[in-house]
């Protein structure tokens, strides 16, 4: 790879990255309402309920981070494939986990279509890391 070629920005890594950040709006704008505000009223012990909250959080804190570091593998080529090893071995997982959950509780993968943006966040990371 040529030093030129090195240094210019990931397209798709950038893509990633703003794909990213729109998921975490949605996550939060849309998503807390739908998800967490009933668990939350609802009767449930409240180690659930502090458990849960945490694990909302943590997928917020994990879109952001992951967000974070497409930007920084788009201006640093070297980064781009550990980013697209642990990055997108986390979107592929939780990809899979929406997919398999979802034909487990509704027999289909579109009662919860997160899987797309996972995949397609991981799809772009794998095209930003094969583009030379």
């Amino acid at each position: 790879m040529s030093s030129l070629s090195a240094s210019r920005p990931s397209a798709c890594f950038l893509a990633a990255a703003a794909l990213g950040l729109a998921t975490t709006a949605i996550h939060v704008i849309a998503g807390a309402p739908e998800i967490m505000d009933p668990l939350l009223a609802a009767d449930l012990p409240p180690v659930v309920k502090g458990v849960s909250d945490v694990l909302w959080h943590h997928i917020t804190g994990l879109l952001l981070i992951a967000a974070a570091g497409c930007i920084w593998a788009a201006t640093h080529a070297s980064w781009r494939l550990p980013v697209l090893v642990f990055v997108g071995g986390q979107f592929l997982l939780i990809a899979g986990l929406f997919i398999a959950f979802g034909f487990y509780w509704f027999s289909s993968p579109w009662p919860m279509p997160q899987w797309i943006l996972f995949g397609l966040m991981l799809g772009l990371m794998a095209l930003g890391t094969r583009r030379r």
